[in-house]
């Protein structure tokens, strides 16, 4: 049963950590494969094969299914087991790793302004369809500049939070929990759900400023009281 997203990112990053994983994910992505197959298309051995899906089966990005054969008994054949999205952006003041969840549909929605171009067996088909996948390439690019400039921008609100919590002089544990609430690795939901969960997460961060602000506050008072109790006041009766 193929899933919407891995269940443990540690294990994703380590198998993703390998080219030759990389590769095997490419191939997989187009359709299911048998590890002779795969071995032969990698220049590998079939054990060596064998170790890197055993690695991508243990991340849960594949999974292993029987299929026929017209020339012999029946093989097992790999396919991919996720469909999501991962990325990861690193900037000063700012360390964020995404997921998004692609929605199981079946239906593809193009966007406005692209198209699938026919598939036909000439030169001008082709030259659309390369046509096409350009327009995409450069749209995705833009995008990614676009995520650039917004996780940078993330990042300075984020340090302007955190200097408000060093000039409060925080404790760690408090600081921790709030750094939690606000920079967790976010998995990209419906929009009415992602919405709804940031209010609560803005909610949950604001009652753990006002609790700490308060406990602050009572304990300057405290020290005030106790300042104002231990002065001497020395009256001149001339």
């Amino acid at each position: 049963m193929s899933q919407e997203g891995p269940g443990d990112l540690d294990r994703v990053f380590k198998a993703l950590g390998n080219e030759t994983r990389r590769r095997i994910l490419r191939f997989l992505a187009q359709r299911a494969h048998y590890p002779y197959e795969l071995s032969t298309m990698l220049g590998l051995t079939p054990r060596g094969v064998f170790k890197h899906l055993e690695s991508l089966q243990k991340a849960g990005l594949v999974e292993r299914e029987h299929g026929e054969s017209e020339l012999g008994p029946d093989r097992v054949y790999y396919r991919l087991n996720v469909q999501f999205g991962l990325s990861t952006t690193i900037l000063p003041d700012a360390f964020v790793v995404r997921l998004t969840r692609h929605g199981r549909t079946g239906r593809l929605v193009i966007p406005q302004g692209f198209v699938i171009p026919e598939a036909r067996p000439d030169v001008a088909a082709v030259r659309r369809l390369l046509r096409e996948l350009g327009k995409v390439n450069r749209r995705l690019t833009e995008l990614d500049e676009e995520r650039m400039r917004f996780t940078s921008l993330r990042g300075k609100i984020i340090r302007q939070i955190e200097t408000i919590m060093d000039e409060a002089q925080w404790d760690e544990e408090s600081c921790q929990k709030v750094r939690t609430l606000l920079d967790p690795v976010r998995q990209q939901m419906d929009e009415s759900i992602e919405e709804e969960a940031w209010t609560n997460t803005a909610q949950e961060a604001l009652r753990l400023f006002e609790r700490m602000f308060s406990g602050r506050n009572q304990q300057l008072k405290k020290k005030e009281s106790s300042q104002e109790k231990e002065e001497e006041f020395v009256v001149d009766l001339e």
